[in-house]
C-alpha cells in the first residue's frame, strides 16, 4: 500500500520533533541564559525563558509535536491484513540512524529571526519531504527508535513465496515466528509484536 500524503507528512514532520526543540533552545534569548536558576523556595522569582522569534520556534515545535503524537496513535493502531513466517532475521538500525545526519548538520546553525535563512529552511523541508516520499523511503524516520521501534531486514515466507524485505517491529524478531504485517509504502510494519497462532 501506498503511504497516502498526509499521513506521510505527519510522519516527515513528527520527525523533525528533536529539531525543533534543538531550534527552540536555540532562540532563547541571551538574557534568559544569564538570569538565575528557579528556587523552590523562591517560586515567585520564577519565570519563562525569552524567546527572540517565539511564534517561529513555537509555531515549529507545535507542528512538529502534533505530527510526532499522530504518527505514535497511527502506529499503534495499524491493522495486520497477512500473515507472515520468519525464515531469516537480520537487525539493521543504522539504516534508520543515516537518515537523521542531513537534518541536523544541514541547519543547527539556522537564525529563526533572518527571513531568508527561516524561508530557505522551510524549502529544504519541502525538499526533503518529496525526496523522501518519492523514493519510499519515508519510513525511515529515526525518531522511531526512540519509540522502540527496529528496523529489520528479514527472508519471509508470505502467501506462498519467498521474499526479502524490510520490516519494521516493535519486539524482537527471529526466525520461525509468524507474525500479522501490513505493507506500508514498501516495508512491512509488524505491529505490536501480534503472533498468530
Amino acid at each position: 500500500m501506498q503511504l497516502r500524503l498526509l499521513p506521510a507528512l505527519i510522519l516527515f514532520l513528527g520527525s523533525y520533533f528533536p529539531l525543533s526543540l534543538i531550534l527552540l533552545i536555540q532562540d532563547i534569548k541571551e538574557t534568559s541564559w544569564q538570569a538565575p536558576l528557579c528556587r523552590i523556595t523562591a517560586a515567585s522569582s520564577c519565570y519563562l525563558p525569552e524567546l527572540a522569534n517565539p511564534s517561529r520556534a513555537l509555531g515549529l515545535l507545535g507542528i512538529c509535536a502534533v505530527s510526532l503524537i499522530i504518527f505514535m496513535i497511527l502506529m499503534k493502531n495499524l491493522s495486520g491484513y497477512s500473515s507472515l513466517e520468519v525464515v531469516d532475521s537480520k537487525s539493521v538500525p543504522n539504516d534508520l540512524i543515516n537518515y537523521v545526519f542531513p537534518y541536523v548538520v544541514s541547519f543547527m546553525g539556522l537564525d529563526l529571526g533572518v527571513d531568508g535563512k527561516f524561508f530557505g529552511f522551510l524549502l529544504f523541508v519541502v525538499l526533503m519531504f518529496a525526496i523522501t516520499y518519492r523514493s519510499g523511503q519515508i519510513l525511515m524516520n529515526p525518531f522511531l527508535l526512540v519509540a522502540g521501534w527496529q528496523l529489520y531486514e528479514l527472508n519471509i515466507v508470505t502467501e506462498g513465496r519467498k521474499r526479502c524485505v524490510r520490516a519494521l517491529s516493535r519486539e524482537q524478531v527471529k526466525p520461525g515466528d509468524h507474525l500479522e504485517s501490513c505493507l506500508v509504502h514498501g516495508i512491512y510494519v509488524l505491529h505490536r509484536g501480534e503472533k498468530c497462532q
